[in-house]
Formats: structure tokens, C-alpha cells, sequence
């Protein structure tokens, strides 16, 4: 019986041993938490406003057909490079030719008339000379002299006429030519097919709205962006501020331009007025393709030589702080200012600081108790404890 009680007395010490152990250990490794520490230097913060927009040549040309018809050839395709007055496409000139040739016969026959004409006015000229003579001598009655006289003025008329006759279907005769030299589809500008909406065989109706056969961007070396940006970021953008992008086909390459203008013409979308903001850039390498998404970022300010700090510092708070403590900062807080901590004697303390430009990544700060080469906490090391939440930035 002894010996059993004495087996459970050592069993429960043993035990109770291993669990102090434990519990110190544990309390040990706990309070040795180890801060990812940032220390505070002059840097360079640029303060950008990030938006997207759309690659485009700043030129884009849309080529039409002035005429409706089948077309018969296709002298071009996607990616063309093509030249002022080249010869992109033709319409059938079949119609048009034989409308030209039917306007030379109807002049051909126009002008015989006007040819006529002359001649029977001529005569019946000469005939009413006569008459008003042997009118004059009293040899023909005054009636007959005055018919004369009438068929006279009749063919005078006739004749300016037929004139106007001829000369109506000289104009029809020259718009047919024009409309037969518009089968011919030229390029108007330097520049490279962009996009091809025909295909040989295809008719096209120009007479109900003109079609875009071709997209010509004039010159895809200088090129732009239009970025769509919300009102509330506007005011700090001005024309000539720089900026730089990235595009999905190259990720880790950036291409530099510059704002060329701010379009007053608002767009309104669910009650978000939004502008539109273009960016020219140069495209030498022509890496950049009409229609490529760009993430564009626009630099409205920039601040050399501040005190700054990453912006997880700000969003560092220690797990198991007393909440009290916390709500005590946060009352203390003003418009403007942040909340750091920085090591001291070992533990977390926090200090209030004033905040000024900032990014995506730092934010300059200004405090009489944090200077340059001051080091402040921005995360946690430790694996004993999931302390340092980094949660919500304490700033107001």
C-alpha cells in the first residue's frame, strides 16, 4: 500500500516538475521576441498618384470608302508599315467605268445638239434678216417678218439650253471620274496598319454610314495613355509632371513619359466623376503595342532628404498590448499624426509622430524623440508568439 502511494507521489512530482519547466521555458523564450527593426535615414519620398489606361499612338487614322462597291483587291495587312499616297485597297471599278463611259457618250451627244443648234440658228438667223428687209420694202406681210423673228429668239434659247445641257453632263462626267478614282484606297499619313476591317469580296455601303476599312496609327515611336482618373486626385496633377508604367507583357520593365493634358470633359460613372488624363511617352523600341493596359504611376511631389520610415511601422501594434494603453493613444492622436514603436529597455514603446508625404511604401515622419538613425519596429521575428499583428496603421 506504502509502496503504491509513494509510486503516485513521485509520478505527481515529476510531473508537476515538467510542467514548471516547461511553463518557464516557455515564459523565457517568450519574453525574447526578436523585432524586425527599421532604422530612420534621409531618403527621397515621391508622392504618385497610381491609376491604368490604354496605350495608343498619339495619331490614330480611320480610313473609309467613299463609295460603295465590292472590293476586289487587298494591298496591305495587320502590322503594314505603309507610306503617304500607297495603295491599300480597290473597290471593283467595273460600275464606275461604265458610268464614265455612258457620261462621254451623253456629252458626246450634247455637244452634237449644241453643234445643231448653232447651225439652225444661224440659218433661221439669216432667215429673219431677210424677211425683216423685204418686210421693210413691203414685200412679206409684218406677220411673217415677226415669226421669223420668233423662231430666231426660239433658237437662241435652244441653244443656251443645250449649252447648260452640256455642261450638266460635264459635272456628271467628272463626278464618275472621281468616283472612279475612289475605288483606288489610298493611305492619307506615314504610319502602320493597326487594323484591317475588309476582306476581298466583301461590300461595303457607304451610302448609309461610312465604314473603317483601316486604323493607320501615324507613328507608334511617340505614343500616349489615357488614364481614366477619379476627381479627388486631380487637384495634385499638373501638365508636365512625370510618370512611369508598366505593362502585363513586361513587368519588370519601366517606361518613363510625361502628363501632355488634362481633359476638362467629365465622365460620370455610378456618381464618380472621373477625368481624362494623357500621358505621351516615347516608344522608340516600339516594345509598347497599341492597346496595352498600362498601371500608370503619376508623381505629384517629391521630398528629398526627409525622415522617413517604412509604412508597416505604422501599422505595427505589439499583440497583448493593454488595450487600454491603445485606446489611451488613439485618443491622444491628431489629424496628421502616427503612432511608431521603438524599442526600449528591451520592450515596445510607443511614440507619437507627425506625419508628412508618404506613398505606397514610406511615409516621411517628424518627432523631436525620433531622428535619424533612430530605429523603430516593423514586425515580429518571433516564432514563440504571433505578437505584432500588423494591423490597422495608427493614424489619424
Amino acid at each position: 500500500m506504502w509502496k503504491n502511494k509513494k509510486i503516485v507521489i513521485i509520478t505527481i512530482a515529476v510531473l508537476l516538475f515538467i510542467f514548471a519547466a516547461s511553463y518557464f521555458i516557455i515564459k523565457s523564450k517568450a519574453q525574447k521576441i526578436s523585432y524586425d527593426l527599421y532604422t530612420v535615414k534621409p531618403i527621397t519620398i515621391q508622392k504618385y498618384i497610381t491609376t491604368t489606361g490604354t496605350a495608343n499612338p498619339i495619331t490614330t487614322i480611320n480610313v473609309g470608302a467613299q463609295v460603295s462597291g465590292i472590293f476586289s483587291k487587298l494591298y496591305v495587312w495587320y502590322n503594314s508599315i505603309v507610306k503617304k499616297g500607297q495603295l491599300l485597297a480597290e473597290i471593283d471599278p467595273a460600275p464606275f467605268i461604265q458610268k464614265v463611259d455612258q457620261d462621254k457618250a451623253n456629252l458626246a451627244s450634247a455637244r452634237a445638239n449644241v453643234l445643231k443648234q448653232k447651225a439652225l440658228l444661224a440659218y433661221d438667223k439669216l432667215t429673219y434678216i431677210r424677211d425683216k428687209k423685204l418686210w421693210k420694202e413691203n414685200l412679206i406681210s409684218h406677220q411673217t417678218e415677226q415669226n421669223a423673228y420668233s423662231v430666231y429668239l426660239q433658237d437662241i434659247a435652244q441653244l443656251k439650253y443645250l449649252t447648260a445641257a452640256v455642261n450638266v453632263v460635264k459635272a456628271q462626267l467628272n463626278q464618275d471620274e472621281i468616283n472612279l478614282s475612289y475605288t483606288k484606297i489610298y493611305s492619307p499619313v506615314n504610319g502602320i496598319i493597326i487594323n484591317v476591317g475588309v476582306v476581298v469580296g466583301q461590300t461595303v455601303a457607304s451610302s448609309f454610314q461610312t465604314p473603317n476599312l483601316f486604323v493607320i496609327g501615324e507613328d507608334i515611336k511617340k505614343m500616349e495613355i489615357d488614364t481614366t482618373t477619379n476627381e479627388a486626385d486631380l487637384g495634385g496633377i499638373k501638365k508636365g509632371d512625370r510618370t512611369s508604367f508598366t505593362v502585363y507583357a513586361y513587368p519588370d520593365k519601366t517606361i518613363w513619359g510625361k502628363v501632355h493634358n488634362i481633359r476638362i470633359n467629365p465622365t460620370t460613372v455610378s456618381g464618380v466623376v472621373s477625368y481624362n488624363v494623357t500621358i505621351f511617352f516615347d516608344n522608340k523600341k516600339e516594345l509598347i503595342l497599341p492597346g496595352m493596359t498600362a498601371i500608370v504611376k503619376i508623381y505629384v511631389s517629391e521630398k528629398k532628404g526627409v525622415s522617413g520610415i517604412p509604412n508597416s511601422a505604422l501599422r505595427f501594434i505589439p499583440t497583448g498590448e493593454n488595450k487600454q494603453i491603445l485606446d489611451n493613444i488613439s485618443k491622444k492622436l491628431k489629424t496628421g499624426e502616427g503612432v511608431v514603436w521603438i524599442l526600449k529597455n528591451g520592450f515596445p514603446k510607443p511614440v507619437i509622430v507627425k506625419l508628412g508625404v508618404n506613398n505606397d511604401e514610406y511615409t516621411q515622419i517628424i518627432s523631436k524623440d525620433i531622428k535619424n538613425g533612430a530605429e523603430v519596429i516593423t514586425g515580429v521575428k518571433s516564432s514563440y508568439q504571433s505578437a505584432a499583428a500588423r494591423g490597422r496603421r495608427m493614424f489619424f
